[in-house]
């Protein structure tokens, strides 16, 4: 009797779609860009629709390509269409619309211009251990030398993302019984103008080297809150303004190693008076080094532009905890630049 052969059975391959979407992800990236290059979405302001035809004269292009912008924003969830004629969605009118209070295109044309290039050799980067965005041999920073456009964006990006971050921040950590805010490297004061604007009785003061402090002092001007909010200018690895009990450090101490940031929560445990705080604002890496993908890529944001990386809660405690700070707790949220805050009270 002939004998039956078996076949066995072939594995189930998992699914290479996720391949496909890592490997392409730059395409939506280069579609955000170049629409907000072209001013696409500010031209849709209010609620004014445009056909392909109608983008394809207004802009000089052909009706090929105007068709594929506009298809592919839509497939982005940035534009609509309805009745031929494509419009913001409620994402880009509120943050890709230049003027908007909480404008985010800052954000995108950094990302574009100077980021996007970096990315290009993280194989670099990560072999020789150096930023590929500036060169430290002949830079003393990272704005050492840099185009003045270029870092005009750098700040406007900035404080966009620090304003809807602050936002988030200001829901999930109660400021309230504060009395006044120090913003240590507080940038363009994006932080200190939500709080105050969240929180009525605190006042803050926002604390940088002197030429971003001057930027900080023309925002707060802007926003009408100079009786509230003042820039000081220095160095906050020699010493820090006293009067405060409440510092923040946000979206900082990834800039730097462990024994600057150790020195530093030292100096700001000895600034606070007995029941102050310090929070600490940040994309976490997860105390395993898994995740989250957010703060994993930011940390090698950091590679290509400084020269450290995102930490843990459990990194940030221990720091904390040797400075003295005790009562340590983690508070998760979701916001652009931020997923949580390490919180450390002086005892």
């Amino acid at each position: 009797m002939p004998r039956t052969k078996t076949l066995a059975a072939t594995p189930e391959l998992p699914s290479a779609v996720p391949l496909m979407a890592l490997s392409t992800g730059f395409w939506a990236f280069k579609t955000l860009a170049a629409a907000h290059e072209l001013d696409l979405f500010s031209r849709l302001a209010g609620g004014a629709g445009i056909t392909v035809a109608g983008l394809a004269e207004a802009l000089g292009l052909h009706p090929r390509p105007a068709e594929m912008l506009l298809t592919g924003c839509a497939a982005l969830g940035l534009l609509e269409k309805t009745d031929g004629h494509y419009r913001n969605t409620p994402l880009s009118e509120a943050y890709l619309v230049r003027g908007k209070p909480y404008y985010f295109g800052g954000f995108v044309q950094m990302a574009d211009k100077r980021l996007y290039a970096g990315w290009g050799r993280l194989t670099e980067a990560l072999r020789t251990n150096r930023p590929t965005t500036w060169d430290p041999a002949a830079q003393s920073s990272m704005f050492d030398g840099e185009d003045p456009t270029m870092l005009a964006l750098f700040w406007e990006a900035m404080h966009s993302l620090s304003t809807m971050t602050a936002r988030k921040l200001g829901e999930a950590v109660d400021f309230g019984d504060f009395r006044r805010l120090l913003d240590i490297g507080g940038g363009s004061g994006a932080y200190d103008i939500e709080f105050c604007k969240q929180y009525g009785a605190l006042r803050a003061t926002v604390f940088d080297l002197p030429h971003v402090a001057a930027i900080a002092a023309g925002k707060i001007t802007e926003a009408g809150l100079t009786d509230r909010i003042e820039a000081a200018g220095g160095n906050f690895f020699e010493q820090l303004p006293g009067d405060h009990d409440v510092h923040l450090l946000s979206m900082i101490l990834h800039d730097w190693d462990e024994a600057k940031n150790r020195a530093l929560l030292r100096r700001s445990f000895e600034a606070l008076p007995s029941g102050g705080a310090v929070v600490i604002s940040e994309l976490l890496v997860n105390d395993e080094k898994t995740g989250p993908a957010p703060a994993a890529l930011m940390s090698l944001n950091m590679l290509i532009e400084t020269e450290e990386r995102n930490y843990t809660p459990a990194e940030y405690s221990a720091w904390l905890e040797e400075a003295g700070f005790r009562h340590i707790e983690t508070v998760w949220f979701e916001a652009p630049a931020a997923n949580g805050a390490v919180i450390g009270r002086k005892p």
